[in-house]
């Protein structure tokens, strides 16, 4: 970056200009920026609203949630605070400091997403604008932030920094096309494409419509061609993208996660089931015990040798039931407990197996595990249709036009969702017996209907790539 000018006793953060922010962020290595223009209560002490939900922010690298006891004393706050850590660092023009306990707060019965503990421990952080016994209730001061991740490592984090409300960069995001008053946006320069879909769009009429040999694309830069795994067409799609294998659980390419979707034709939607995670239980039985022990107390039989004796089991959907079901097969039932609505449920709670004849608790997950998950990846998803096709004895795969975009979720929708049988558990847990040891193979699915995506999305919009998306 070119050296900043300063003038008089002004400070460095009340002269940045809009390609100096972005510069000085770049060069640090965020790549994406985003901006929330500041109000009085954003500082130290209040915290700094982002969003609703943490999903909302699923191109940041958020840590592991805890739940916690609220200091608040207000007659309206719930006793309870899911704490989100943020591996947070502030940029300088005299270089990279670490904000070593900044952390998000999520207050799920509002729903909100606070910012918190930037200051605390930091050798050099934005103390003039953000603490609230100087400049912190200074209307019109701006946060710019972006990520920074590493694709061959799991090194990951957020470089940030703050300018005064009189600067040239903070009046700039008022005339952003992008900006929305109260809200995090995305940092565009005047010659900038501000479709925030564009970026993704530009990248996949170069790969829809080609009949291609499924591959796979290590972090390391190594390629595996073919490939005819199970999820080779998702790898194939994110290959075709430049898109390494994901070291780092986070949205694929820019804010997006891509979601490679099966179809009987590209000319139509189809409905069809979508997997959206793949979590493994943290609460019940399973975790003290084998997955082999798991199965072969809850599965069914699928394959016996010769003499009538198990070679292989399955658990799937079949094993299961809800409450209100006839089916006796099933050895085990599955409810949520601590949900009344998406507003209102327990951070205590969970997705719970219960042993149909016993009543304790098999398997489950919690509540924070799934949001762990939740928070990472679908905030903005993309469902790429494909079809498979063989020729000449070797597997083809072709991506279609039609793309669905589900925009905005919560993990409120998600449980609703759940709640309603439209997200719903289908495992397709394995266990071979093998040189006469169990082997085992979990595959722990939560599912969707493409058709039932609009459920966990505030909004969907349908594209074809074949047309243009400035109307997105």
């Amino acid at each position: 970056m070119e050296s900043i000018d300063i003038k008089d006793d002004a400070k460095w953060y009340d002269q940045l200009d809009i390609r100096q922010v972005c510069d000085l962020l770049n060069k640090a290595g965020a790549d994406s920026i985003w901006v929330k223009r500041l109000v009085a209560n954003n500082n130290s002490k209040q915290q700094v609203w982002l969003a609703g939900d943490p999903s909302d922010l699923s191109f940041l690298p958020l840590g592991v949630p805890k739940y916690e006891k609220s200091n608040s004393k207000k007659k309206s706050s719930s006793d309870y605070v899911i704490q989100i850590p943020v591996p947070w660092k502030w940029v300088t023009p005299d270089g990279i400091f670490d904000a070593p306990n900044s952390k998000m707060c999520y207050y799920p019965q509002y729903p909100e997403v606070r910012f918190s503990g930037f200051l605390q421990g930091c050798e050099s952080g934005p103390s003039d604008l953000m603490n609230e016994t100087k400049r912190g209730h200074e209307e019109g001061r701006c946060l710019f932030f972006g990520a920074f991740k590493k694709h061959n490592s799991h090194e990951s984090y957020v470089l940030g920094l703050v300018v005064g409300a009189s600067s040239p960069a903070a009046k700039y995001v008022l005339e952003m096309d992008t900006f929305s008053n109260g809200h995090i946006c995305k940092v565009v320069i005047n010659d900038e494409n501000n479709n925030e879909f564009s970026i993704l769009e530009s990248a996949l009429v170069n790969v829809i419509n080609k009949k291609i040999i499924p591959w796979r694309l290590t972090n390391d830069g190594k390629i595996i061609k073919p490939y005819i795994a199970q999820n080779a067409p998702g790898l194939t799609l994110e290959a075709e993208l430049g898109i390494g294998e994901n070291a780092i659980p986070s949205p694929d390419f820019d804010v997006w996660e891509l979601k490679a979707i099966k179809q009987s034709s590209l000319e139509k939607r189809n409905n069809h089931k979508i997997t959206l995670f793949t979590p493994q239980p943290d609460v019940g039985w399973i975790t003290s015990t084998s997955q082999a022990d798991f199965i072969l107390r809850y599965g069914h039989v699928s394959k016996e040798d010769s003499d009538g004796n198990p070679i292989e089991y399955y658990l799937t959907s079949s094993d299961i039931k809800y409450d209100s079901e006839e089916k006796d097969s099933a050895k085990l039932i599955i409810k949520i407990i601590g949900f009344t609505n998406a507003k209102n449920f327990d951070p205590n709670g969970k997705i719970a197996l219960i042993d149909s004849k016993t009543g304790e608790l098999a398997a489950g997950w919690s509540f924070l595990k799934i949001l762990e998950h939740w928070q990472r990846k679908h905030n903005r998803a993309a469902y790429v249709p494909y079809v498979y096709e063989s020729v000449e004895g070797q597997k083809l795969v072709e991506f279609g036009p039609l793309i669905t975009l589900g925009i905005s979720t919560s993990f409120g929708l998600f449980l609703q969702a759940f709640n309603d049988r439209k997200i719903i558990f289908d495992p397709g847990d394995k266990l071979s017996l093998i040189d006469n040891k169990w082997k085992p193979k979990s595959r722990s699915q939560f599912r969707i209907n493409l058709n039932d995506v609009c459920a966990i999305y505030k909004e969907i919009h349908e594209i074809d790539l074949r047309e243009s998306s400035k109307n997105f």
